[in-house]
């Protein structure tokens, strides 16, 4: 009896265990399931987390144990010591396990041509990975602080990417020739993630103010403090269908979420504002632009990527016809440099 009893507690302290954040590193988002997953850098586990709140085990026994995470159509790809390891995330096989040969791999992200790019933090370099080949190659050697988190910037053709250590500069290499260039010195210390509102702001997270900071997305203007009082804050993540930053919290073993308001919101052919009317919608193959000067719009699809990128004069249309049945979303600067986004379904 007493053995029964304490195999009920294991059990119990076992679905418990699988179901609490242990030194979360890194959140990306399933937006086909409608869930955040997070990466238990101290257990081998990511996590999944229901739009209630909810945690419920992805994945366990992942061995090393998985920093960063990036979701890429229906695979999962985490940083596993010099692996990156990709797990179904509907059934959670693995289906993609490359031994790159770094030393430590830390933040990844994803271009649209299938290649992830990952920060090797303790060999100083940056690798390029082709999950479908199941090859992988240094991209960036030689650098002097260790890059941490990464992003990939479509419209610049670059990764944009955080440094560990004192006056930690936002770095960025160029896709078309691999360079490294500095976008901004900082007097930050130790940045860990960065992410991008997909509009108008650059965040980064840095264990040296305990916070999140804020950076304009050229770069040229200092940095604004948003958020303090975080514990060694990690990989964090934007999520553009909400407007919603997540940041895990290393130390603390948790993870916070700030919900945000776009400054305008543009309305649909019911009235204008900013001068600015984006209609029909939905939409089949075609979406018609109104407004008193240029706007430069970018329609981003459910999974935060960049699908088209242009501008019209006065009045113009957006051909669609190429895109999937689905939700978009539709982000436009106008003639008085007013920035807002809104959420179009195409049928």
């Amino acid at each position: 009896m007493k053995t029964i009893f304490t195999l009920i507690i294991l059990l119990i302290s076992q679905v418990y265990n699988a179901q609490t954040y242990n030194g979360p590193e890194s959140v990306d988002y399933d937006a086909i399931r409608g869930q955040y997953m997070i990466s238990n850098s101290a257990n081998g586990r990511i996590l999944s987390r229901a739009a209630d709140g909810t945690l419920g085990l992805f994945k366990s026994g992942i061995n090393p144990n998985p920093y960063g995470i990036e979701v890429v159509d229906s695979v999962i790809y985490a940083c596993c010591g010099g692996f990156i390891k990709g797990y179904n995330l509907f059934d959670t096989t693995l289906v993609c396990n490359i031994n790159t040969g770094a030393t430590f791999l830390n933040g990844i992200t994803h271009d649209n041509q299938g290649n992830l790019f990952a920060t090797d933090f303790s060999g100083k370099k940056i690798y390029r990975i082709n999950p479908a080949a199941g090859t992988s190659n240094v991209m960036v050697t030689g650098l002097t602080k260790s890059p941490n988190g990464i992003l990939y910037d479509e419209s610049g053709n670059r990764l944009i990417f955080v440094n560990w250590g004192n006056n930690a500069p936002v770095s960025a290499v160029s896709l078309t020739d691999s360079s490294v260039s500095t976008l901004t010195t900082t007097n930050l210390s130790n940045c860990d993630g960065i992410a991008f509102d997909g509009v108008q702001y650059y965040y980064v997270s840095s264990w040296g103010v305990s916070g999140i900071v804020r950076f304009n997305a050229d770069f040229v203007a200092a940095p604004t403090t948003v958020y303090t009082g975080l514990t060694q804050p990690a990989d964090i993540y934007y999520n553009l269908l909400t407007d919603t930053l997540a940041s895990p919290n290393a130390g603390a073993n948790t993870v916070t979420f700030y919900g945000f308001q776009q400054t305008v919101s543009i309305p649909n052919e019911a009235g204008k504002s900013n001068n600015v009317l984006v209609y029909p919608n939905p939409f089949t193959n075609e979406i018609k632009i109104e407004s008193q000067g240029f706007v430069i719009y970018e329609i981003i699809d459910q999974l935060g990527k960049l699908v088209l990128k242009d501008e019209v004069n006065a009045s113009g249309s957006i051909t669609t016809d190429k895109l999937l049945s689905g939700t978009y979303f539709i982000s436009l600067t106008d003639n008085k440099g007013n920035q807002t986004k809104q959420k179009l379904l195409k049928q």
